[in-house]
């Protein structure tokens, strides 16, 4: 019933719908978490699709018995012009029929590199505004069990570990924000729409659910199938089960973590190496990831440089450096600690993206890549030396790989297009007459396997050029916002 009109009577329909699922309508530990006090409200994000006009009937149905107040929140991503604009009147009429409070806002018409990675930034942080506007203490999300799978197997292939792995979690706590939670996580999409038919209750069907172009989508309509086929079970079930037991053994982790290296859950800025060195690497890396998330840091480390820190705390060597944002994470014999990188005022925070996304700088810069098909002209003029290298690059790498972005470290070695051999990027810096402070500020994009692949200023790596059979490159763009 996608795209049908409302039904006449919301608050009966919503009643209804609980009535179908009363038993399960709501995930346990949500339930439990609800009723533990009263008097409590919940910011509901609602989309107007299926999942989300679930959740917000099954919560608005119960919240007389649950002792909540519900508020409704969209956000308009403006993906689909009129069709977005739709979505955001059908859940506000929802909103006012069940006599909720509604809250909205749209993406600023001026955003820039608009991605699915900045379209979830920007709604989680109008979610989170919102929700302290409304003093509510829970912020609830729509996703469902086959949701599950899909992240799962997102996150395999970036190498997750069990927290990462035991996402999205039907409650999830946050020292700063309001704690996640969701309800419908422990349906699937399937019982969810057929309750929904049975209740003749509509919901908002966005077009670009089917755009196989996005991986999320190509998962669920490609690959999870012809998965669950090859395997004579549902796999979406079973991820869910393992999802449930990497939580059990994820918080387990946790404590035996804060047990073992409290410092490094204490906003501490040193650590004490031989208590990291003496510790299972389980429990190490947990500690580590604390530490940096406690001062912000943590994004800033890709996987592999995660693992490089590990490698560090364990090795002989008695000192070594590494970048992490704006800080040096130094380590010498006995301490693990922080040293600020900041360089007359600047520094490039590092960071991550993945291939065909963009991301803003800390100097203000904007890096943007995208995928092209190249044709003969555009494939002659790439390698005829007809692109701008201190703006943009062509470079052949495999889709859907992420790429890391961060400042130049010493002891960086770079082989440009052409140049016979590595040398240190200082010395390329110098034959190209590059001052040393715009040095500190320029992104070096580095491939997972950690080879610099592209700095601007230069041509990009020469195990990443364009040959005559090239057909697909990643084009990435350089523009500075602010002076250096």
């Amino acid at each position: 019933m996608s795209n049908a009109s409302h039904p006449k009577n919301w608050p009966e329909a919503a009643r209804n719908l609980h009535a179908e699922l009363s038993a399960c309508s709501l995930h346990a530990n949500v339930r439990e978490l609800l009723a533990d006090d009263s008097c409590q409200r919940v910011l509901v994000a609602c989309s107007g699709g299926a999942d989300s006009i679930f959740m917000f009937c099954q919560l608005w149905a119960q919240a007389d018995a649950l002792g909540i107040e519900l508020v409704v929140a969209h956000y308009n991503h403006r993906w689909r012009g009129e069709e977005s604009q739709l979505d955001a009147k059908f859940v506000q009429e929802l909103a006012q029929q069940l006599s909720c409070p509604f809250v909205t806002a749209a993406r600023p018409e001026n955003e820039a590199a608009f991605t699915e990675t900045t379209a979830r930034a920007l709604r989680l942080d109008f979610l989170r505004g919102a929700a302290q506007e409304h003093s509510c203490q829970f912020i609830a999300f729509g996703h469902q069990q086959d949701d599950v799978l899909e992240t799962q197997l997102q996150r395999l292939a970036r190498g997750s570990g069990s927290d990462g792995l035991a996402a999205p979690r039907p409650v999830h706590f946050f020292e700063a924000y309001p704690t996640h939670i969701r309800p419908v996580l422990h349906l699937g999409a399937g019982a969810i729409r057929m309750a929904l038919n049975t209740c003749e209750i509509p919901w908002r069907e966005d077009i670009s659910n089917q755009d196989l172009g996005i991986s999320r989508n190509a998962l669920r309509h490609n690959v999870i199938p012809i998965l669950s086929e090859a395997l004579a079970r549902n796999a979406s079930a079973g991820a869910a089960r393992s999802r449930f037991l990497l939580e059990e053994e994820a918080d387990a982790l946790d404590g035996l973590a804060r047990l073992t290296l409290p410092e490094a859950f204490s906003g501490s800025i040193t650590l004490d190496r031989a208590a990291l060195r003496s510790a299972p690497w389980a429990l190490t890396r947990r500690a580590l990831s604390a530490w940096l998330s406690a001062h912000d840091l943590i994004q800033s480390m890709s996987a592999p440089a995660m693992d490089l820190l590990m490698a560090a705390v364990y090795a002989l060597k008695r000192k070594n450096r590494l970048s992490a944002g704006g800080f040096y994470i130094e380590l010498d014999e006995a301490t693990v600690r922080l040293v600020s990188a900041q360089v007359s005022g600047q520094f490039l925070v590092s960071g991550s993206i993945e291939a065909g996304e963009s991301i803003m700088l800390s100097t203000g810069a904007l890096l943007e890549t995208e995928f092209v098909e190249l044709d003969d002209a555009l494939r002659s003029m790439i390698m005829q030396g007809g692109v701008n290298a201190d703006l943009e690059s062509y470079v052949a790498v495999v889709a859907e790989e992420a790429l890391d972005v961060r400042g130049w470290l010493p002891g960086d070695r770079f082989r440009p297009i052409g140049a016979p051999g590595t040398k240190k990027l200082k010395d390329w810096f110098i034959d190209r007459h590059i001052p040393a402070r715009e040095r500190k500020l320029l992104p070096l994009v580095v491939s997972q396997s950690g080879e610099i692949i592209w700095v601007p200023g230069l041509p990009p790596a020469e195990s990443m050029k364009i040959g005559t059979t090239t057909k697909w490159a990643l084009r990435l763009t350089y523009e500075r916002r602010d002076p250096i």
